[in-house]
C-alpha cells in the first residue's frame, strides 16, 4: 500500500531530476562544440556582414586554437595532467545498478 503511494511522487521527482541533468549536459556539450543555442528572431531587416571565424568560447582558447591536437596531448602528458593509461577491458570496471531505466 505505502508503494502504491509513493510510486508516483518518486517518478515526478526522478524525472525531474533526470530532466535536470539532461539539460545541463546539453549546455555543457554546447559549450565544448561551439555552437550557441538557438534563439527565435524576429523578422525584420536583414543585414548582411561578415561572417567571424568560428572557435570555442573557452578560456586560454586563443593561445591554442593552432596548435595540433596530439601537440595538446603531448604537452598535458608531460606536465601530469593527462596520464597515459594502459587499454583495459570493459569487464574491468565496476558500477552500479542504473534505476533511471528501471
Amino acid at each position: 500500500m505505502a508503494k502504491d503511494e509513493m510510486m508516483p511522487v518518486l517518478k515526478t521527482k526522478l524525472s525531474s531530476d533526470v530532466d535536470e541533468m539532461l539539460k545541463m549536459e546539453l549546455e555543457n556539450m554546447r559549450l565544448l562544440s561551439g555552437v550557441k543555442a538557438k534563439k527565435k528572431k524576429k523578422k525584420g531587416k536583414k543585414k548582411k556582414g561578415k561572417k567571424k571565424k568560428g572557435g570555442l568560447k573557452l578560456p586560454g582558447f586563443k593561445y591554442i586554437k593552432n596548435t595540433h591536437k596530439t601537440d595538446l596531448l603531448v604537452n598535458l602528458i608531460q606536465q601530469n595532467i593527462v596520464k597515459k593509461l594502459p587499454p583495459q577491458n570493459l569487464t574491468d570496471f565496476i558500477g552500479e545498478f542504473n534505476y533511471i531505466h528501471s
